[in-house]
């Protein structure tokens, strides 16, 4: 049946630290209250029926908010009458180990490095996902993406994922994004069980000072050990080239081309096969300020050096419009 929708109203579902979400991705609707459950009593039966509806809603013709109008990720087509979740999405901005110049939580935690916030309303996880999987709402080629604070620091992390990877007839994949500080052996098996599977590590420096900065931590030298050993792992079972390390361009910190020429060369050096440009997004998506040129400038920069230097590249969709729009508007369609 062909009617407007998207994948995320389809077979979405996003764990943040303080409600699940139907739109779990940024797509200009940013998070509307009607799609935001907080973590209370029943909550994953309420998450459910508004899903449903925004679906019967969608077959109707009626969207779920004004804001998807714009949506980049909206589209007419013949929908998959499967339901079941396919994008599940860990953002539980819970626990940290460092304090990232750029992180989104900054104006709550106030630039603590390391949190473990006990009045969070975030959610035991683990029995809501062990109830998907007895119900049947999970696909089997279902794709995971774990973010937000530190993964290797929620305590129900090790559990979850030993239950995912333990799971028959399966093909599940993850995006499993770290700061790479602590090394955690269950993202190396979950790179072996899937080909989609990839370890995001942003280092955002080409030097330990500026990781520093960046990181309030000192841990420059752990991180490219653990890269190492990541990449190690992933290349016994063939698939060193989803190990990916990550450089976020930061106005005014390592918006420079010797510190993006100097990450570029260290990760050479390792051996790193994939790497992943970005910029400082996250803020200003939420409340869209002015576009630097330099940025984007930088950006377009690290893209031809990657190229150049032979490196496979992960890029965001929605961050090439950002750059080709010149606009943290994401909604605006690509002046190409």
């Amino acid at each position: 049946m062909s009617y407007k929708s998207c994948k995320y109203i389809q077979g979405g579902i996003a764990f943040r630290h303080d409600a699940v979400s139907l739109c779990n991705k940024l797509c200009g609707t940013k998070r509307y209250e009607k799609f935001n459950i907080p973590y209370k009593e029943n909550f994953y039966d309420k998450f459910i029926e508004v899903r449903e509806e925004a679906i019967e809603n969608c077959k109707k013709g009626i969207l779920p908010h004004d804001g998807c109008l714009s949506c980049p990720y909206v589209e007419e087509k013949d929908w998959d009458e499967d339901t079941r979740f396919r994008e599940i999405e860990i953002t539980h901005w819970v626990h940290c180990n460092c304090s990232c110049c750029y992180c989104a939580m900054l104006p709550e935690t106030k630039g603590k490095m390391t949190r473990f916030r006990t009045n969070s309303p975030f959610v035991v996880l683990l029995p809501v996902i062990k109830r998907m999987l007895k119900e049947d709402r999970i696909h089997p080629n279902a794709f995971f993406s774990v973010t937000g604070g530190e993964l290797t620091m929620l305590k129900e992390f090790p559990s979850i994922m030993k239950l995912l990877l333990n799971q028959k007839n399966t093909s599940y994949g993850f995006c499993l994004q770290t700061n790479g500080m602590k090394y955690e052996s269950l993202l190396s098996k979950a790179i072996e069980k899937d080909r989609r599977t990839s370890i995001v590590i942003s280092i955002d420096a080409g030097s330990r000072d500026l990781f520093k900065l960046i990181k309030k931590r000192d841990t420059y030298n752990d991180v490219l050990k653990n890269l190492k050993h990541y990449l190690k792992d992933a290349q016994n079972c063939g698939n060193a080239d989803r190990i990916v390390a990550k450089y976020i361009i930061v106005p005014n910190v390592n918006d420079k081309k010797e510190e993006i020429d100097s990450w570029i060369k260290t990760c050479k050096k390792i051996g790193i096969k994939t790497l992943q440009p970005s910029i400082e997004f996250c803020s200003q998506v939420v409340n869209p300020g002015t576009f630097k040129e330099k940025q984007g400038e930088l950006y377009e920069y690290m893209k031809e050096q990657i190229k150049s230097n032979g490196f496979d590249m992960i890029t965001y969709d929605f961050l090439e419009n950002i750059v080709k729009n010149r606009s943290f508007d994401i909604t605006i369609k690509s002046r190409d």
